[in-house]
């Protein structure tokens, strides 16, 4: 049966609206929703559900719960936060090493480096000197496994933008070079037999 996930960014936090660089902030910090963000999310849902959305699923982290939980209010499509797997994956994680991200900070730099590492993997096929994808990999294995054993065929997940850009990479398919807005939908549809196509990625509805 051919599936369609539509990864959802989660709408503004409290850091983005006051400005804040998160890297300076201990990761596993729980920021959530600004207003502004519960108002995209309201903005979302009748552009969303169109689209034949028949679930929705989150990260535990509460940007991305809260709005799920908007989303999910609107269509009255039935919806489950237990996804840990979901929580945004810290781009030094991919380094050797720095598994200790609690002490580790980062700058946004730190995360495109670590895609570019995951692009070039997927395009060629081997690793690069001083950097382990198989954590995002792991990660996004288990999500994607899960959601292919949902009975619906149509699902909203929202998360987090870094691991929505290393799952768009990781799926093989034209990733631009754009910066994923809050409440921003990236596409991957499946066949049902363990392969993934990125149809769109970063959309803004």
């Amino acid at each position: 049966m051919r599936r369609s996930y539509f990864f959802v960014r989660h709408g503004q936090a409290i850091y983005q609206e006051r400005g804040f660089d998160r890297s300076r902030y201990p990761p596993e910090l729980d920021w959530p929703l600004s207003s502004f963000g519960e108002a995209q999310a309201h903005a979302l849902a009748p552009r969303l559900y169109p689209l034949g959305v028949e679930r929705v699923v989150s990260s535990k982290l509460a940007r991305a719960r809260r709005t799920a939980e908007i989303l999910s209010t609107w269509g009255g499509a039935p919806y489950d936060h237990t996804w840990g797997a979901l929580n945004e994956i810290h781009p030094t994680r991919l380094r050797e090493g720095m598994a200790d991200v609690e002490q580790t900070r980062w700058s946004w730099m730190d995360g495109w480096r670590a895609a570019r590492v995951v692009g070039r993997e997927v395009r060629e096929g081997r690793g690069s000197p001083g950097w382990d994808s198989r954590l995002a990999r792991e990660r996004i294995d288990v999500v994607l496994g899960r959601l292919d054993a949902l009975r619906e065929a149509r699902i909203a997940v929202v998360g987090h933008g870094f691991w929505i850009l290393l799952a768009a990479l990781l799926a093989r398919g034209q990733v631009p070079f754009r910066f994923i807005a809050n409440c921003s939908v990236t596409r991957i549809d499946a066949d049902g037999a363990g392969r993934y196509r990125l149809v769109s990625f970063a959309s803004v509805l």
